[in-house]
C-alpha cells in the first residue's frame, strides 16, 4: 500500500471501500494477477472489447407484447490488459442494455468513458494499477481530462435510473451519467450539491419516487444520509453521529425509516501508522444499528448487538413498531475462519430498543434481491444467488427463491460450469 501521505481523501475512501468488499467476498487466491491463469479474465468473465448495437435480436419462442422496457447491467470489464486485477473491484465499467418492445428485442453495450479510461486510451494501454497494486498514472497521459488519482473511478459496480437519468455507480466516487443510448455524458454531481461520493447501492422508493443514498467519510460527520426527490433534487442531508469512521456498504429502508448496520469495521489511521490494517475488524465493539426517520426528525435510535458483518440487504418493512430486515450475514470481516454468508432476518423492536436475529437458510449466497415494486414494503418473495455443485471462487451456480410468508424455498441449479 502506498504511504498515507501520498493518498488524497478520495484515494483513501476508494481504497478503503475496495479493500472492504474484497476482504470478505474473495479469498487470497482470487486477489489475482493479470496473467492467463486468472479465472476472472477467462471464459464467461473474459473482457468484452466490442461496442455493439444490434437492432433486432433472434427470439426463440415468443416475447409477450405486454412486456416493454430496458434492462441494464453494469460490471467490471478491463478495456486493456490489466497490470493488476482483482475481480470485481478492478476493471472498467461496461453497461449492457436489452430493450424489449412489441415482441422484439434489441441490444447495445458501451464502456463507461471515465476520466481514467480516457487517459488509458491516450496511452494505448492501461496506466493505472488496481486494488492490490495501485500505481500513480503516467502524467504524460493524464491531462487534460484524465483521472490523476492512482485509483480509477471505474464506474463498474451498479447502474440505476432515477429522475430520467441513468447513473453508473462506483464505491466512494461520484456517478457517471449515461445517455439513453449508453454514451457517457460525464460525472454527475446533482447540480453541484455533492463533491465527494454516492453509494453504489442507492434505494429508490417505488411509492414516493425518492432515491435514498449515503456517503461515509473519514472524519465527522462520518456518515450522511441524503434524500433525492422524484425530480432528482437533493432535498435533505441528515448527518449521523456514529462517533467513529465505520465502513458501510449498503443499508435498508421502509416507508418511514432508514436503517444502517454499523458492523465493527473501522478506519484505523493510528493502527495504519503502526503497520496494522487501515480497515480494522474490531469485534469487541459489537454491531450498532442506527434507526432514523426519513424526514430527518427525531434523532437517531441506537440498538446494540453482537459483532457480525453485512454487505447487502434484501429488503425491509415495518409494522406495529417493528422493522423486519432480511439480509445476508457474514460471520466476520476479512477472515476465512468466519461463518460464510447466508440469509438472515433481523426484527427491530423500536419500543423495546432490541433486536432479534434468525437465520433463514443455510445455503451460502450473496447479492439478495427483491421485486423493485416491493422495496421498503412487505414482500412475500425474495431471491438470492447461492452455491451449487463445485462452483468456482466468486461464482454462484444456482438461484434460490424464498417464500417469506411460508418459509419455503425453491432452488434452480443452472448446471455445472454455468
Amino acid at each position: 500500500m502506498p504511504e498515507r501521505k501520498d493518498l488524497s481523501r478520495r484515494d483513501l475512501l476508494l481504497l478503503a471501500g475496495h479493500i472492504g468488499m474484497a476482504g470478505a467476498l474473495l479469498p487470497a487466491s482470487a486477489a489475482a494477477t493479470p496473467d492467463k491463469a486468472n479465472p476472472f479474465l477467462q471464459h464467461g468473465f473474459a473482457p468484452v472489447l466490442d461496442e455493439l448495437a444490434v437492432a433486432e435480436l433472434t427470439v426463440r419462442g415468443e416475447l409477450p407484447r405486454q412486456i416493454a422496457g430496458n434492462y441494464l447491467r453494469n460490471g467490471a470489464n478491463p478495456a486493456y490488459p490489466p497490470i493488476s486485477y482483482t475481480y470485481p473491484f478492478d476493471g472498467d465499467g461496461m453497461v449492457h442494455g436489452v430493450t424489449v418492445e412489441n415482441g422484439k428485442a434489441s441490444y447495445r453495450n458501451r464502456f463507461v468513458l471515465t476520466a481514467g479510461l480516457r487517459a488509458d486510451r491516450r496511452a494505448g494501454r492501461t496506466i493505472y494499477g488496481g486494488l492490490l497494486n495501485p500505481i500513480v498514472p503516467d502524467p504524460r497521459f493524464v491531462p487534460p481530462d484524465g483521472d490523476p488519482s492512482r485509483f480509477k473511478n471505474v464506474a463498474n459496480t451498479n447502474v440505476v435510473r432515477h429522475a430520467g437519468r441513468i447513473l453508473a455507480l462506483h464505491e466512494g466516487s461520484l456517478p457517471y451519467e449515461l445517455s439513453p443510448t449508453l454514451e457517457t455524458r460525464g460525472l454527475y454531481d446533482f447540480g453541484g450539491k455533492i463533491d465527494d461520493a454516492m453509494t453504489a447501492h442507492p434505494k429508490i422508493d417505488p411509492v414516493s419516487g425518492e432515491m435514498l443514498m449515503f456517503r461515509y467519510w473519514l472524519r465527522p460527520p462520518f456518515l450522511t444520509l441524503r434524500v433525492v426527490d422524484a425530480s432528482g433534487t437533493i432535498v435533505r442531508d441528515v448527518p449521523v453521529d456514529t462517533g467513529l469512521p465505520y465502513m458501510v456498504h449498503d443499508f435498508s429502508f421502509t416507508a418511514s425509516h432508514v436503517v444502517f448496520f454499523l458492523c465493527p469495521v473501522v478506519f484505523d489511521a493510528e493502527g495504519a501508522r503502526q503497520g496494522k490494517p487501515f480497515l480494522s475488524w474490531q469485534p469487541e465493539r459489537g454491531t450498532r444499528i442506527a434507526v432514523l426517520r426519513r424526514d430527518g426528525t427525531g434523532g437517531v435510535q441506537w440498538i446494540a448487538d453482537d459483532a457480525f458483518f453485512v454487505y447487502h440487504f434484501m429488503n425491509a418493512h415495518e409494522s406495529d413498531g417493528r422493522i423486519t430486515i432480511d439480509y445476508v450475514q457474514h460471520g466476520a470481516f476479512f477472515t476465512a475462519r468466519a461463518a460464510p454468508p447466508t440469509l438472515w432476518r433481523a426484527v427491530l423492536d423500536l419500543k423495546a430498543g432490541a433486536v432479534k436475529r434468525t437465520r433463514l437458510d443455510e445455503r451460502i449466497g450473496e447479492f439478495p434481491r427483491v421485486e423493485p415494486a416491493r422495496a421498503g414494503a412487505a414482500n412475500r418473495y425474495g431471491w438470492l444467488p447461492v452455491k451449487a455443485h463445485d462452483d468456482a471462487v466468486g461464482t454462484f451456480g444456482a438461484i434460490a427463491r424464498y417464500d417469506l410468508s411460508t418459509g419455503r424455498s425453491a432452488v434452480h441449479v443452472f448446471g455445472r460450469g454455468r
